[in-house]
């Protein structure tokens, strides 16, 4: 992971609270389709995110989602790339990275998310 750390060209903010994420899309997790799934952000940024999650998601796969953050009223829907999944310490939980991708066809809350985020 410490290759990851390197590429990254934005900054990463420490940020842990609570997540609520509903998969819109993903044509690679099927079974995951309208879920809605609790966990935690670990640390955020304006082009990316890492979180805790009792389900796993499968890396390389792209997915719709919208987000809520636990201090912040307005939901954010998003399409990112998994770009990993491993076990956390807690038996049942994972840690996810999803980098954050803006979409020409479709409205997402992209930059909007930049905004908040910086």
């Amino acid at each position: 992971m410490s290759d990851n750390i390197n590429r990254r060209s934005e900054s990463r903010h420490l940020q842990q609270e609570a997540l609520s994420l509903t998969i819109v899309f993903s044509s690679q997790n099927p079974g995951l389709l309208g879920k809605r799934l609790k966990g935690s952000t670990i640390d955020i940024s304006s082009s990316g995110l890492r979180i805790m999650l009792t389900t796993a998601l499968e890396p390389d796969s792209t997915i719709d989602m919208s987000i809520a953050l636990k201090d912040d009223p307005d939901k954010f829907f998003l399409s990112g790339k998994v770009r990993w999944c491993k076990s956390a310490e807690e038996p049942g939980t994972y840690q996810i990275g999803i980098a954050l991708q803006d979409l020409y066809n479709t409205d997402t809350d992209y930059k909007r998310w930049r905004k908040t985020v910086k």
